[in-house]
């Protein structure tokens, strides 16, 4: 067994797990020697091999204080230790891993044998390690978008999937310059001196992915249109629109009620733009305008 240390954002994580278990290549670049947190804030997950996935499931179920949840790919529920999350991909019959908590910063992890080759892909291993709830402690969460680093700013692109997000991050590469973050993911963290955006271990179909922080300029949500228009996104829209593609555990209501309050203060904090837009040059210099503009006003 090995123990290799993790900081993502603020939150700091220790993987105890077989020396030989793949580990998927985006996460090394998260890498620390040493933790620099007090020990009882770091998470620590115990990750192991089973070829008894069922046995292990019975042994929890057994433990269980509350209620199932159920989704096509996952199931949650309590137990007097803490949460349990079972793992399958959408459309198949078998559980490919569990995940227990065994005390408030404690995680024991078991991955069915078969699926070993698998885990070096973000989406498998990454899972099993619940971080959205790791990082909510941490008063950060994951928005679902491209991160687009501009004049040392992030900008961050957000739509639901197939939207184009990674598209208009890509025209700005090409036209302006810039250089994008992650394709698909990013870390809003609330700094003493502003939101941050960090990197995330996961990027999706873009394999974009790094490990740099930014001060958030705007969060730009996208539309398809066949004119380019951006406008300020204010009120009960803003919170529609971006809550949409928030990564919030929907069974966990105190989990719930956090992203709502940060949310309240990001959108006092952070100008959020609707932008309807085509694939052009011109798209680009309509939000460019904007954010121009807006940066002349706080100057």
């Amino acid at each position: 067994m090995v123990t290799r240390n993790y900081r993502i954002g603020h939150t700091e994580i220790a993987l105890t797990m077989p020396e030989e278990m793949p580990c998927p290549e985006n996460l090394s670049k998260f890498r620390i020697a040493e933790p620099e947190r007090a020990k009882e804030e770091v998470i620590r997950y115990q990750i192991e091999y089973t070829d008894d996935i069922e046995g292990i499931k019975g042994q929890l179920l057994e433990m269980k204080t509350g209620r199932e949840i159920y989704r096509d790919d996952l199931t949650v529920f309590q137990t007097e230790q803490g949460e349990c999350r079972f793992l399958k991909f959408r459309g198949a019959k078998q559980h490919y891993a569990v995940s227990a908590q065994e005390q408030d910063n404690r995680y024991h992890i078991w991955f069915d044998k078969s699926v070993e080759k698998m885990l070096v892909f973000d989406t498998v291993f990454l899972a099993a390690l619940c971080l959205e709830k790791q990082v909510m402690r941490d008063d950060a969460w994951i928005l679902h978008s491209a991160y687009m680093c501009y004049h040392d700013t992030a900008v961050l692109f957000s739509a639901p999937s197939g939207t184009g997000k990674s598209t208009q991050a890509d025209q700005w590469e090409t036209y302006r310059g810039t250089w994008t973050v992650n394709g698909d993911k990013s870390l809003l963290v609330r700094e003493p001196d502003g939101w941050y955006a960090h990197g995330w271990p996961i990027c999706g179909s873009s394999e974009i992915c790094n490990n740099k922080a930014y001060p958030v300029r705007a969060i730009v949500m996208l539309s398809q249109a066949t004119e380019n228009r951006v406008y300020p996104l204010k009120g009960i829209q803003a919170v529609r629109e971006l809550l949409a593609q928030i990564t919030v555990n929907g069974w966990n209501s105190e989990f719930q009620i956090k992203a709502m309050d940060r949310l309240e203060v990001l959108l006092q904090e952070v100008p959020v733009y609707k932008q309807e837009c085509d694939i052009s040059e011109e798209a680009v210099r309509c939000l460019e305008r904007c954010l121009e503009t807006d940066s002349r006003k706080d100057a």
